[in-house]
């Protein structure tokens, strides 16, 4: 941008003019000029495309023509063929219609010698596959390796009558054809084929060859390069080239395209100033079984250095004219901007005079009429402008005086003043604004007012900022940051600034200093918090002692409950005691004195019956003994590994004569691997009382006891189930209760009531839970017991 502005002071208004004009000059030049051109190279690009197109056309219509004469010619030989398929038909009936039987090789030897050189016999099946043939060459040929040659040949197998065959012929003057003919047998399985070797009637072809309109089209017709003729098998089959490039890959694909689409394609080769065709001749004869495979396509290559040396010469010849043009225009350009800039000149030497303090001095210069009102007009411009510099100077003054009285206004209040343009940068503060922020007013001037702001309050301006830009006036806090890193918290009063035009311009605000009111606003927030802490505290303590209280009552109560609950169960527990002491000492005491008086027969069952009244008191005693001792906070069980298992057997085995008496099968079903921490006597007297209260209370014959046991979730899950009696319901709840013992038509008189408790109060030594199932009266029982398999105990409930 500085150089164009350094062209622009250096160019003359006359040299501007000039350039201009030139450029004017030359452009419609140039462009008359390059229309030119494109005409006429275009008129010559059309030329030489017709004349390509005719040459084509040409071409296609003398290939034509040949392949009508060969189609006359090749007919000349149907009768005779016709003819040699009747010995043929005949040999295949007398074969009984079965091809292996045919000799064809004898078939041929019976021909005349004129025919014998040129024929052969060929016999094809269904599949299109020749089967035998006296040509071994073609033994073995599938002909669905050409979908339309099979369809046709089919078509004639399912038919019954003769059909002849195009020549299959070279595209050399002279060389080796061979003509075809068909016919189906009689029960249409086979087609029957015969061929001409027609190469001694080369002479007659001749006049129809294609060769010959090749080479006289590339010899008649200018700027050819090369010509290729192509079939439909994609093979080149007349070519006036020698480097051996018309079977290249890509060459061959170009040739597939056109004879597919049956199209023309022109490719432009600049590079070596050449242009290739490949164009589609149909040639085709639907009549024939080879007739639909005659389509060719050619391949046209010509020299296009002559015309592109024709177009450079027109490019030369048209830049000239061009160019001749231009040096013409030149001074034309001259000669004008000359004429129309000389006016001006002596104007524009007027003013600078002017314009360098002479406003007295007036534009002298008389030329044409626009001229002379231009000085005119200067001239009353400059008694303006004198008058306007007279009025300018007495505002300023003015302007002058107000700036000083509202600088020492601005300058003396507490408060501070801060502007910024509409780019948020300072272009005005006092020096009460300065201080606050510790700068020098001159430091602030440009800084951007987001450097000054504390970045927790970015956000906060930001908006602030755009809240100006959207015309609105607004009182906020904020906080910003002083040349020493000191934070500053400012109420700015701020309102929006607009030019002339109503557009923004800008912000001013008024910056109150609130950091003395921060301060003590957070020392109060502090203390109320810390007030609120202390409240919370005091609060969590009264919330402490009322739970407090609220524990201690619940313990007083269920202390109390407990207490009454062990008096009444002392109570019960005495008055049961004593009943089951006192029924044993009845007898005991009515027959002690009857000894004296009885025989020693009656003694002896005195004695015995005194005896097992003693031992049920003793009994009684014991167990009594055993449950308060259970009962006791103090007690704390053994803890050593026990097998379970064998446990369960040395039950079994205590009781070996009672179940065998009362025909009761035990089982169990407890890997011998199962070891648990617990107490070996309390345990093995755990599972004694269970099996014990089973037998007692089992069917008279044929009860059963299942004792099972695994681990589950570290605990050992055992379970006593027996066939006997049962219970109710009712009686799950107090069964384990000392001393209750449920229809005492149910019990025999021996039973103390203890048994179950005692094993309640085992397992919950043991820290485990036991449980008893039934189904009702007279439908067995089930005792679940779960105890724990880990380590040692260190710690019992009550």
């Amino acid at each position: 941008m500085k150089e164009w502005n350094l062209l622009n002071t250096r160019l003359s208004f006359p040299v501007l003019v000039m350039v201009m004009l030139t450029t004017i000059f030359i452009f419609f030049i140039g462009a008359i000029s390059l229309l030119s051109y494109e005409q006429t190279k275009n008129h010559l690009l059309d030329e030489w495309d017709n004349e390509i197109r005719y040459n084509e056309h040409h071409l296609i219509h003398n290939l034509q023509l040949v392949n009508q004469g060969l189609l006359l010619f090749d007919h000349s030989f149907d009768d005779s063929m016709k003819e040699q398929f009747v010995p043929f038909l005949e040999a295949y009936n007398q074969s009984g219609q079965d091809p292996s039987r045919i000799n064809l090789t004898v078939m041929k030897e019976n021909l005349n010698p004129s025919l014998r050189k040129i024929t052969d016999f060929y016999i094809i099946n269904e599949t299109g596959v020749v089967i035998d043939t006296t040509y071994i060459s073609d033994k073995g040929l599938d002909f669905k390796i050409w979908p339309a040659v099979y369809e046709d040949i089919s078509k004639i197998r399912i038919g019954d009558s003769f059909q002849a065959d195009r020549a299959v012929y070279g595209f050399a003057a002279i060389g080796r054809t061979r003509k075809f003919a068909y016919h189906p047998t009689p029960d249409n399985k086979y087609l029957l084929e015969i061929s001409y070797l027609i190469s001694g009637h080369s002479e007659g072809r001749h006049n129809f060859s294609y060769a010959n309109v090749m080479r006289e089209f590339v010899n008649n017709t200018p700027h050819i390069q090369s010509l290729t003729l192509y079939d439909s098998m994609y093979r080149s089959i007349w070519t006036n080239q020698l480097n051996g490039k018309v079977t290249d890959k890509d060459i061959i694909k170009q040739v597939k395209n056109s004879y597919l689409g049956k199209n023309r394609t022109a490719i432009e080769d600049p590079v070596n100033n050449s242009e290739l065709y490949y164009f589609f001749i149909e040639i085709s004869d639907n009549k024939t079984v080879s007739g639909n495979m005659l389509d060719l396509v050619g391949r046209l290559e010509y020299d296009t250095s002559s015309r592109q040396d024709h177009i450079e010469s027109i490019l030369l010849y048209h830049s000239l004219i061009a160019g001749i043009g231009a040096i013409l225009g030149f001074f034309i350009a001259y000669i004008l901007a000359y004429h129309l800039t000389r006016p001006l000149r002596r104007i524009i030497d007027d003013l600078n005079r002017i314009a360098h303090g002479d406003l007295n001095h007036r534009v002298s210069y008389s030329g044409s009429p626009e001229f002379s009102q231009l000085e005119n007009s200067i001239n009353l411009l400059i008694s303006y402008v004198n008058d306007l510099i007279s009025s300018l100077q007495d505002q300023e003054k003015h302007l002058r005086e107000s700036k000083e009285k509202y600088q020492n206004l601005v300058e003396q209040l507490n408060e501070g003043i801060w502007i910024i343009d509409e780019n948020e940068k300072t272009t005005f503060v006092n020096s009460r604004m300065a201080s606050m922020l510790e700068y020098d007013p001159e430091e602030l001037l440009d800084t951007s007012i987001s450097d000054l702001t504390h970045p927790s309050c970015t956000i906060t301006m930001e908006k602030k900022l755009q809240n100006r830009h959207n015309g609105i006036a607004e009182r906020y806090e904020v906080v910003l940051v002083t040349k020493n890193k000191h934070l500053l918290y400012a109420e700015i009063s701020a309102s929006p600034i607009f030019d002339e035009n109503g557009l923004f311009a800008g912000s001013s605000g008024v910056v109150t200093d609130i950091t003395h009111r921060k301060e003590n606003e957070q020392k109060i927030r502090e203390y109320m918090i810390k007030l609120e802490e202390r409240t919370h505290e005091l609060e969590v303590v009264r919330d402490q002692l009322f739970r407090i209280n609220e524990d201690l009552d619940r313990i007083v109560h269920d202390r109390t409950e407990e207490v009454i609950r062990l008096l009444e169960q002392k109570n019960d527990f005495i008055m049961q005691l004593g009943h089951d002491l006192r029924t044993p000492l009845t007898p005991i005491i009515g027959l002690i004195p009857e000894v004296s008086h009885s025989s020693v027969e009656e003694q002896k069952l005195i004695l015995n019956i005194i005896e097992r009244n003693a031992r049920h008191i003793q009994t009684i005693a014991n167990k009594s003994l055993k449950l308060a001792k259970l009962n006791s906070v103090d007690y704390i069980p053994d803890s050593e590994p026990v097998n379970v298992a064998d446990a369960v057997r040395s039950v079994y085995d205590i009781h070996r004569t009672s179940l065998r008496y009362k025909e009761i099968t035990a089982t169990t079903d407890i890997s011998p691997d199962i070891i648990i921490h617990a107490d070996p006597v309390l345990f093995h007297e755990l599972i004694d009382n269970l099996v014990s209260n089973a037998i007692k209370f089992s069917k008279p014959a044929g009860g059963t006891i299942h004792i099972a046991g695994q681990i589950q979730a570290g605990s050992l899950i055992l379970t006593v189930a027996d066939n006997g009696i049962g219970i109710s319901s009712d009686e799950k709840l107090k069964i384990f209760e000392e001393f209750y013992k449920s229809d005492t038509s149910r019990h025999d008189k021996t039973s103390t009531g203890l048994g179950l408790p005692i094993c309640r109060k085992i397992v919950e030594k043991h820290n485990g839970q036991i449980s008893v199932y039934s189904d009702g009266v007279g439908l067995g029982c089930v005792f679940t017991i779960t105890l724990p398999a880990g380590p040692p105990f260190d710690v019992f409930p009550e």
